[in-house]
């Protein structure tokens, strides 16, 4: 099981701060993601794929895009607008 904690836009627009969901890869998780959460699909998330405007960081430690990146169990990812923080 992984979490995914949502900040600014995505936060409003998923409408929680957290989701959690089974996922192997970054790729399977925002699949999932999107399914879980249809009013990200279009802005935040586009097929399956986070959107240029908004970054995933794994764990808080190193920004992540590539959807064969591995994830394995107690895994965050914090997903953000690209703009947060300044």
């Amino acid at each position: 099981m992984i979490a995914i904690e949502f900040y600014g836009i995505p936060r409003l627009r998923a409408e929680t701060r957290l989701v959690s969901l089974e996922a192997s890869t970054v790729g399977q998780a925002l699949r999932e993601l999107g399914r879980l959460c249809p009013a990200l699909e279009g802005s935040v998330l586009r097929q399956g794929a986070i959107h240029e405007a908004f970054k995933l960081s794994l764990n808080g430690e190193r920004f992540v895009s590539n959807p064969e990146t591995s994830l394995h169990d107690g895994d965050v990812l914090l997903h953000l607008s690209a703009d947060v923080g300044g």
